[in-house]
């Protein structure tokens, strides 16, 4: 994975909120009046699917984001001590969006790139690990911009095992990186890649969680840290 691409996610990412899509792909809304509202790109680029998920853009989207103390066993899996934020994957499961992108990845894709920033990132993890449960063969990589906590370290450790091709990018002291609270067992997956000004420990910046944020770091060539 290198720096072009993982520009390339961010632009997709940030167009994925606007509503007339300057690329090539099919724009799938979930509008369920008082219950959920999940917007997604799917992008075919020869034997690659791009899977592309929208940030927090609505009052229900934003309720899903705080319902992080309920912790929920995913994919119905009741032997495994794996649990994640139940906000996040009850928008993933909504049958609009997880099967239908199940369906799209059965069609015989060989690479799939999912991407997403702020709910959009919680959302690509959670599909990201499903896609490679269900199709082990498929060549799978993420990459997260200013993602939230998704589930515990039991979680995390099944997720980085099964998609070892993930990248988390967090700007300055972005706020919504540092949530859910860790003192709730949530835990963050995939490589950090830390990018822009300084990460201070207590600091909590809502400014820094702005795309334009991530644009800036990128492009400024900002040092790496890992």
């Amino acid at each position: 994975m290198n720096g072009s691409r993982i520009q390339h996610s961010l632009e997709l990412s940030v167009a994925a909120y606007r509503d007339v899509q300057p690329y090539t792909c099919t724009p799938v809304n979930v509008n369920l009046p008082g219950q959920a509202d999940v917007h997604y790109i799917l992008r075919t680029d020869g034997d690659t699917l791009w899977i592309v998920f929208r940030g927090s853009d609505s009052l229900m989207d934003w309720k899903a984001n705080l319902s992080f103390p309920k912790k929920r066993i995913p994919y119905d899996n009741t032997s495994t001590k794996i649990r994640v934020h139940g906000g996040f994957l009850s928008l993933y499961k909504l049958t609009e969006v997880r099967d239908r992108i199940l369906s799209e990845v059965a069609k015989g894709v060989r690479r799939v790139r999912i991407t997403g920033h702020s709910l959009g990132a919680a959302l690509t993890v959670l599909c990201a690990v499903d896609v490679q449960y269900n199709f082990p063969g498929t060549d799978i990589e993420a990459i997260l911009f200013g993602c939230p906590r998704v589930g515990n370290s039991a979680f995390v450790k099944s997720y980085n095992k099964r998609v070892d091709k993930t990248v988390r990018v967090e700007y300055g002291n972005d706020a919504v990186t540092k949530v859910p609270p860790a003192m709730f067992g949530f835990r963050h997956a995939g490589a950090k890649l830390h990018i822009g000004k300084p990460r201070i420990w207590g600091w909590f910046r809502a400014n820094d969680h702005y795309p334009y944020r991530y644009y800036e770091g990128l492009l400024r060539k900002t040092v790496f840290q890992f």
